[in-house]
């Protein structure tokens, strides 16, 4: 453990050892009631919403922000395989060998005999160690077996949208994904037409999923996508507010046109 836990490191590997000290010491006998609480389940969760917090910084170029998430985000992985360490699952070294082994494997173009010079190249040379050295084949059976049931229906639609490129089962252009939209779209207006809410659903549910089959196409994470239009309806909103407050404008639904044009003025201001 580092000794010296209450000073700052002087290289990166001390730092790494000084951060799993002091989550080791707020684990143990003594320490903190709260993080002794937590669990792998607690300490996933919070490690989503800190990656969440990062990405805000990555969007708005905010590098102090960028940084201090990127540690809130080690202390909730270190905090997981303190867990398992202490549960006798795993060593943390153990975790973190498996993986440099699979980066090397799986990199046989860099740490290898084999060339690739594109992207595409790469990821045709990790599949094929994939299927063909570690023996991850898709089977019918079992195609989707990789894919976390845990994940948010969006990233599953996406993450299903990229097994089915795997083995071809995609559209050749872009104008064939839009179409698709917009198939969906109309069928969304013909179940809105029928008054049957369980149709609605239904198709509300794949015209979601065509979307995110869009935002794939395109290369484009849809969760990114989303989470800046969310950031960007609060700030607009956020001016609408502040605009309407400082002209005596009410925010509720016997004003709508005035908002209507005070969001357009925070928009044109954008």
């Amino acid at each position: 453990m580092y000794e010296n836990y209450r000073d700052k490191a002087p290289d990166f590997n001390s730092s790494l050892d000084r951060l799993y000290t002091i989550i080791s010491i707020l684990r143990a006998p003594g320490g903190c009631p709260w993080d002794r609480e937590q669990t792998n389940k607690s300490a996933t969760i919070s490690l989503i919403d800190e990656s969440y917090e990062y990405l805000d910084g990555i969007l708005k170029h905010d590098i102090p922000s960028e940084r201090e998430e990127i540690g809130d985000v080690m202390i909730n992985v270190f905090m997981n395989l303190r867990i398992h360490e202490e549960s006798g699952d795993f060593h943390p070294e153990e975790a973190v060998n498996e993986v440099c082994d699979k980066l090397i494997r799986r990199h046989p173009h860099v740490f290898g005999e084999e060339h690739a010079s594109t992207a595409k190249e790469v990821l045709s040379l990790w599949n094929s160690v994939k299927e063909n050295i570690e023996g991850h084949k898709d089977k019918a059976a079992s195609f989707f077996e990789h894919i976390p049931s845990s994940l948010p229906p969006l990233e599953e639609s996406y993450e299903i949208q990229k097994k089915l490129k795997k083995v071809g089962f995609d559209w050749p252009e872009a104008s064939g994904v839009i179409a698709k939209v917009e198939e969906e779209l109309e069928e969304v207006n013909e179940a809105i037409a029928e008054g049957d809410a369980d149709h609605l659903e239904m198709e509300l549910g794949d015209l979601l999923f065509s979307v995110v089959n869009l935002c794939r196409f395109m290369k484009i994470r849809p969760n990114v996508a989303l989470h800046r239009c969310n950031d960007k309806v609060k700030d607009r909103f956020q001016k609408l507010f502040r605009m309407a407050d400082e002209r005596g404008i009410p925010i509720d639904k016997d004003h709508v046109n005035e908002m209507n044009e005070l969001w357009e003025e925070a928009k044109r201001s954008e």
